[in-house]
């Protein structure tokens, strides 16, 4: 029987889940979300990252584009306490400006960014088409939306697979995170459905890995 979504938290603020989720290795994973980036957004001019957690893609990106200005938003003041920290050490407080913003109503007018970017945000919003509405209001003719997530699983034992595949080494807490965030993550059908309702071709949404979903879609000028 296939698995039917089941939302978590939408926001992870409290100082442990904070500590918890920055203290598992990202390094993989944001490496190839920078490569397949700036495969297709080289300048980052001037770049919104939704859902930025504790700022770790923002600063990947910068240190890779000596240019690249960048807005890192988050519901969760929890991890942007961590974040600050991280940039402050990177020395990038001149690059990179974060804020406390809910992704489904931007403060920004139509058309700001030269790119929009999002990484494992969109499993954590109930209905996430507002979400990646506003992205696309707030998205320069031109620009590029690049969203990555979990895809939600098949079953059972699809989802056990994965946790002990990416997990194996984390702690039980964070083992229990990863687990519930493969249940609350959408099939790439859904994801297809509501770019659709966006007037998105789905086909601009692909599976990636054996547990991601990549949209990349460049507004047209």
């Amino acid at each position: 029987m296939p698995l039917v979504r089941v939302l978590e938290p939408e926001v992870m603020d409290t100082h442990d889940d904070a500590l918890a989720y920055d203290s598992m290795d990202h390094a993989a994973v944001n490496a190839a979300f920078c490569d397949d980036l700036l495969a297709q957004a080289p300048d980052l001019a001037y770049a919104l990252d939704v859902g930025t957690g504790t700022c770790l893609l923002p600063i990947e990106l910068c240190k890779r584009v000596a240019t690249a200005r960048i807005k890192a938003i988050d519901l969760a003041a929890s991890m942007l306490d961590v974040g600050r920290g991280h940039v402050e050490q990177a020395g990038l407080t001149g690059a990179i400006t974060l804020a406390l913003a809910d992704a489904k109503a931007l403060a920004e007018p139509d058309k700001t960014f030269s790119a929009v970017l999002s990484n494992s945000i969109v499993h954590h919003i109930p209905e996430p088409t507002s979400a990646l509405r506003e992205m696309l209001r707030v998205l320069r003719p031109g620009g590029l939306l690049f969203v990555r997530d979990l895809v939600r699983p098949e079953d059972e034992a699809s989802v056990a697979a994965l946790v002990q595949r990416y997990a194996a080494n984390d702690t039980a807490y964070q083992r229990t995170l990863f687990d519930a965030s493969l249940r609350a993550a959408l099939s790439l059908d859904e994801v297809r459905e509501m770019l659709r309702s966006l007037q998105v071709p789905p086909e601009c949404a692909q599976k990636t890995s054996d547990r991601h979903w990549t949209l990349a879609f460049r507004r047209p000028s």
